[in-house]
């Protein structure tokens, strides 16, 4: 495996913003965002009625690109790809603004075409969620990107001719939207949607990337008072954004400001953008509206990567990936992770199937929690548990809903049943009473197993459960010495006797020679 990092940038030159980011990658750690620059430059507004991008929008474009230029020459990063979109894709001056860029400052601007444009946020999408089947819109300033894949292949793209700026600019003649602005807005946005018949009524999720969606995840995160950080992956419904909808709409444009959650840069234009949102999610049916973190510019550094680092990536193994880049930060070696899984495996399924334990609908949460439990420990021993529980309930991890980040958090990070309480006591809004005591036996197993561990080499092979009315044995079998294993055991079983309300009695059979 390639452990040794790539350094790339990506310049995204949008209708609302201009924006540099710059990226590391390795294939054990993964992709990793270490800065990120933006401008708000707004430069479909500088689009003249010729359809020429002015002498002011040409100026800033230029100031901006500069700028940007002499931080990467400051941080010696040279492999850097400059996108553009709507406002200058649109701008019928184009050719001379790219001989200006070039001549200039030495930037090669790649103007996308609408349907690039879709591609690379659909590549994005689907190499960060685990859903198989949805709808994704990427609102830009000028230009709205609709796709749809099923089993995570694309099937249709389209690129409506209009965005957040270009709506505000279209429908609001002040700094409020007034109610037959409003409403005039909203017919012309459904009159375009209704012009793509693969869209209507596909009733499967829907997958925004972007700015303004970014932001309306945060607004419904701050009124629900969301206790989990982090915004990839969360999910609203139709009812949410209604009740967005009427609390934006009643505000004037300092009110807007003022709303936790809502970028102050992007109040102006956050009206046409949720009302644009709102009816897409009407015209689809959709169940869900679901905010994407990863959008064009990761679809195009991961566009890149793909050709580089093929075996790195496979859209069914998102959240495998994903684990397998917490690991590597860590230095962890999943080999060494997944020790004795198969002994915790047989326990978990022989208890399920007792009806000891209630099984987790999503089964590869459980071996994710065993690969990550007690990850903590790398940044301190003694407080292994705790720092375990914030790092997982504070990163964005691909493929996996906030609540199942939420259970996996309680399940790694299991340690005893007081200090599980404590955990989970901030988040019983989210999980109800089963789902807590599901979390609380299946991550005493976890710590069983992993405790008898002891050295993190156990020669343990095999376990074998027997059960008479009063007694449960757990028979080891054990290639070599088992004295620390038997010693651990003793002291850990108490959290098998609380699963099973009954008494354990531990087993070791010592086989061959001593291989610790």
């Amino acid at each position: 495996m390639d452990t040794s990092k790539t350094n790339k940038a990506v310049i995204d030159i949008g209708s609302n913003s201009i924006r540099l980011v710059i990226y590391s990658y390795n294939s054990m750690q993964g992709l990793k965002e270490l800065h990120n620059f933006k401008t708000v430059a707004r430069l479909s507004l500088y689009i003249d009625k010729n359809g020429l991008l002015n002498e002011r929008g040409i100026h800033l474009l230029v100031e901006t690109l500069t700028k940007f230029k002499e931080i990467l020459e400051d941080i010696h990063v040279t492999d850097v790809f400059v996108a553009a979109t709507a406002a200058i894709r649109q701008a019928k001056n184009r050719d001379e603004i790219l001989a200006l860029v070039k001549d200039r400052i030495g930037f090669t601007i790649n103007i996308l075409s609408a349907n690039q444009e879709a591609f690379f946020g659909y590549i994005a999408v689907v190499h960060s969620t685990n859903i198989p089947k949805a709808v994704t819109i990427d609102m830009g300033g000028g230009s709205t990107e609709v796709t749809y894949f099923e089993n995570k292949k694309l099937k249709y793209s389209f690129s409506f001719p209009f965005g957040a700026v270009s709506l505000k600019a279209k429908f609001m003649y002040d700094t409020t939207m007034l109610d037959h602005d409003n409403k005039e807005l909203i017919e012309y946005v459904k009159e375009q949607f209704l012009t793509l018949d693969w869209i209507r009524n596909l009733k499967v999720p829907i997958i925004a990337i972007g700015g303004s969606a970014r932001n309306i995840a945060q607004v419904d995160q701050q009124r629900k008072v969301f206790p989990l950080n982090g915004v990839h992956q969360y999910e609203l419904k139709s009812e949410d954004l209604q009740e967005i909808s009427y609390q934006f709409t009643q505000c004037s444009l300092d009110g807007l400001k003022k709303i936790d959650g809502l970028s102050s840069d992007r109040a102006d234009i956050i009206v046409p953008a949720l009302e644009t949102f709102r009816i897409f999610m009407e015209v689809v049916e959709a169940p869900s509206f679901i905010y994407s973190k990863k959008g064009l510019r990761e679809g195009i550094i991961l566009s890149q990567l793909i050709e580089n680092y093929p075996g790195d990536f496979n859209v069914n193994e998102v959240t495998e990936n994903a684990i397998r880049h917490i690991l590597g930060k860590f230095n962890v070696k999943k080999e060494v992770a997944l020790h004795l899984y198969n002994i915790f495996n047989e326990m978990y399924l022989t208890f399920s199937r007792w009806k000891y334990i209630d099984r987790l609908e999503h089964r590869e949460l459980v071996r994710f929690a065993y690969e990550l439990f007690h990850i903590g420990e790398q940044i301190d021993q003694e407080a292994a548990s705790q720092h375990t529980f914030y790092l997982l309930t504070n990163l964005s991890i691909d493929g996996i809903s906030n609540k199942e980040r939420l259970k996996l958090a309680l399940l790694a990070s299991y340690k005893n049943k007081d200090t599980f309480k404590q955990y989970v006591n901030p988040y019983q809004n989210l999980l109800n009473d089963q789902e807590i005591k599901q979390l609380r036996d299946i991550g005493a197993l976890l710590r069983f197993t992993k405790g008898i561990d002891v050295l993190g080499r156990s020669n343990i092979k095999h376990v074998t459960i027997t059960r008479t009315t009063d007694i449960i044995t757990l028979t080891f079998t054990v290639v070599g010495s088992s004295m620390l294993e038997k010693y651990q055991a003793e002291k850990l079983k108490k959290h098998i006797e609380k699963i099973v309300s009954t008494k354990v009695r531990l087993v070791f059979m010592e086989t061959g020679e001593n291989m610790i």
